[in-house]
């Protein structure tokens, strides 16, 4: 008889993106994570990858030691740290300065994450967020999604040429944590490991082809609950001298 497989319910999958993040916060991979929250691992996999979420003595585990919100894990309400204020989106720009002679409130600020997403072989960026913000036109960015749910990355790697190079900043939309019909470019995680690729779903058998643009890399397929999706990349820029 055949093993039923596993799907990952979208609500779990959001508690397991929130992990994610304050697992990378703290500069952890998994393995690390299982071991400081003594929790098993299968059973912590298959929190991050949406399959079940945390109970009751686990949750205390993981708010214990991150210090994080209850509400906030498990719903996404509210800020990630209690004893943070409660600000909806990302911070706007409230220098009297203008740019470019128009209102500053026309500007949201996206953080740029520390580290490099890798477009070769996937290596874990650390999360936090640096000094570094770049400035995109409100009501330019709020037809994309919620500026919120957005980062900036730096790709590393060729295995996406020549679509993108390494030294290319991409803009993700971590709100788009779903492989949409027509496919697309995605900041995905497999095995710890976050890098930039093409998916496409492969009908009818339900699996996820792993491209990269790079000719000289082979193509993949894989059962979607191998590979996690972190965002949607969405735009990205390009420096003309390195």
């Amino acid at each position: 008889m055949a093993q039923e497989r596993k799907t990952p319910k979208p609500e779990y999958l959001a508690i397991g993106e929130r992990l994610i993040d304050l697992r990378t916060a703290r500069g952890l991979n998994q393995k690390q994570a299982v071991l400081v929250l003594d929790i098993k691992d299968r059973t912590y996999q298959n929190y991050e990858y949406g399959f079940s979420k945390p109970n009751t003595e686990n949750l205390k585990k993981i708010i214990d030691y991150y210090g994080c919100s209850y509400t906030w894990l498990l719903t996404g309400e509210g800020t990630s740290y209690p004893d943070q204020p409660d600000v909806q989106g990302p911070e706007v720009i409230k220098e009297p300065a203008t740019l470019y002679g128009e209102s500053p409130e026309e500007f949201v600020f996206i953080g740029h994450m520390r580290g490099e997403i890798s477009g070769g072989p996937g290596i874990a960026p650390e999360s936090a967020v640096d000094e570094m913000r770049v400035a995109f036109r409100r009501d330019w960015i709020k037809k994309k999604g919620d500026p919120g749910n957005m980062s900036i990355i730096k790709v590393k790697g060729d295995s996406m040429e020549p679509t993108l190079f390494s030294g290319d900043h991409v803009l993700v939309d971590h709100g788009k944590n779903f492989i949409q019909p027509q496919g697309g470019i995605y900041a995905i995680s497999i095995n710890n490991e976050i890098m930039i690729k093409r998916i496409q779903v492969l009908y009818p058998q339900g699996t996820l082809a792993v491209i990269s643009d790079n000719k000289n890399y082979e193509r993949l397929e894989m059962d979607a609950g191998q590979v996690h999706i972190n965002g949607k990349v969405i735009w990205f820029c390009r420096e003309i001298e390195r």
